[in-house]
């Protein structure tokens, strides 16, 4: 097995490329010089902290003044009550999305291990990352709204007593939070280690590197993707690496969610143009995105930094967040389409459940788009590599719209329509429970086989594909069975 498979064993991820019997480049970031890179680096540090400031202007605290106070009250309270009457009658079902978090963690490990199979195909997994950070928005706001409800006792944010928010429990909120991802992400972290350290090509020469031990106490810290954009000046021996657990790289960047969600309730009450402010969001994020992944492509030329920086850097995803909690204040007061390419609100379940399936498909159709233009034959290595950077990078910065609109979709349409009757059926409901922990374990399951073979990642046939596979969603079921629902119910408040 390659020495060097760790965290850059992720290069697959935008580099799915056949085997030209050509040495591979080095991995990583080249290093900068503030000296010799003066201009560079000047640039991107701006871009990094304009991105930074205009994710997190929108949520900082602010008071909300008594005149915007009432007319926000007397516009919700009028605009809104039959959706009022429907909230404090019911719940929004959010059934159908339980079935879509499963199929979108399996379109992330099929991805993974269709890019280690003989075909070498790359099924850009990473477009599904943005509906995990839409999702958590979307239920969180919907979970922690309720508290809030009961003290409005009409609707949402219907007053302007300022005593809601700060009656919300902040220390509770972020104990359950840590209680339902902490105790995974240090168990799998864990265990990878020891992988690396008993199984990997010279992993015990590597132990006591300076690299190694930074990056171990950096994992421990959950601190690898907040500093990462640092790597751009370190040297080889120094890198910043992603956590032992590859995959765990979205613990960490979802971590800035949590920290911030208290903060934005005053902000998610005082947003009025919801639907204006959720395209606003989405073009913020995809244009920062595409601003990073450009810079670092053919301004750096190092792709790896760009890629990493744009879809993992903590404070350059929080839009995409935010986008998902104002879907579910819309959805709270009766809304039920952000483009004009789902249903009005008073649309009914039908045609709201075929609308689901149409964009369900059309996500299934740009995919097949994707994989069909990297497949296209290129004789020149450097645009075979810009292409599939593009290719990967666009995707995965312009489909959250597509997303945002099908969840509204299924949590109005019921059991109407194709894709809701598969995401509310009894597997796809499973998949969706233990969708954490397969998530977590899936790319360390075949790591450590491939590791204890000494099989190349490049390398890996299908039955071993399949074992790893079907390891993985019994692994999955297991530690979410007798590790994350436990620890969960032992550490919430």
């Amino acid at each position: 097995m390659d020495s060097e498979f760790n965290s850059r064993a992720y290069e697959h991820l935008f580099q799915s490329l056949p085997d030209l019997g050509q040495e591979a480049p080095p991995l990583g970031p080249q290093p900068l010089s503030w000296e010799h890179d003066t201009a560079t680096s000047i640039c991107l540090v701006a871009i990094l902290s304009l991105t930074a400031a205009a994710n997190l202007i929108f949520f900082m605290p602010r008071a909300v003044s008594a005149r915007e106070g009432l007319n926000g009250t007397a516009g919700t309270a009028l605009n809104g009550a039959t959706a009022a009457s429907g909230l404090m009658k019911g719940r929004v079902d959010t059934l159908a999305l339980t079935g879509l978090r499963g199929f979108a963690a399996l379109h992330v490990a099929v991805g993974h291990y269709a890019s280690a199979s003989p075909l070498h195909v790359d099924l850009i997994g990473g477009a599904s990352m943005s509906f995990f950070y839409l999702l958590s928005g979307f239920v969180m706001t919907l979970g922690y709204a309720k508290d809030l409800l009961a003290v409005a006792g009409i609707l949402l944010f219907a007053q302007d007593d300022s005593s809601n928010f700060r009656d919300f429990n902040k220390k509770r909120f972020w104990r359950n939070r840590f209680a339902r991802l902490f105790p995974m992400y240090m168990l799998t972290n864990v265990a990878i280690f020891l992988v690396m350290h008993y199984l990997g090509d010279n992993a015990m020469e590597g132990m006591s590197s300076g690299k190694f031990d930074m990056n171990l106490v950096f994992t421990i810290l959950g601190l690898n993707m907040w500093i990462y954009p640092l790597d751009a000046w370190l040297p080889q021996t120094q890198q910043i690496e992603l956590p032992s657990n590859l995959v765990t790289w979205t613990v960490q960047t979802m971590a800035v969610f949590y920290l911030i969600f208290p903060s934005m309730l005053p902000w998610l009450k005082a947003v009025r143009r919801r639907k204006l402010t959720v395209h606003l969001l989405f073009w913020l994020q995809a244009t920062t995105f595409m601003a990073i992944v450009c810079l670092g492509l053919f301004g750096i030329d190092n792709f790896n930094w760009a890629y990493w920086t744009a879809r993992a850097w903590p404070l350059s995803r929080v839009p995409v967040f935010a986008m998902g909690c104002l879907a579910a204040v819309e959805r709270l007061h009766g809304g039920g389409n952000f483009t004009p390419f789902c249903c009005r609100g008073d649309a009914q379940a039908g045609d709201y459940g075929r609308r689901a399936t149409i964009l369900g498909f059309s996500y299934i159709l740009l995919l097949a788009l994707a994989v069909g233009i990297n497949q296209v034959p290129l004789t020149d290595r450097y645009w075979m590599s810009v292409r599939e950077a593009m290719v990967r990078s666009s995707w995965e910065a312009f489909v959250p719209l597509l997303f945002i609109d099908l969840i509204l979709a299924l949590t109005h349409c019921g059991d109407s329509g194709i894709l809701a009757r598969a995401c509310r059926s009894k597997p796809m409901e499973w998949m969706g429970e233990i969708a954490m922990s397969f998530y977590m374990i899936h790319f360390g399951l075949l790591m450590t086989v491939l590791m204890g073979t000494k099989i190349g990642y490049a390398e890996v046939p299908w039955w071993l594909l399949f074992s790893c596979f079907a390891g993985a969603l019994l692994a999955g079921w297991l530690l979410t069975r007798f590790v994350e629902d436990p620890s969960r119910k032992c550490l919430r408040g």
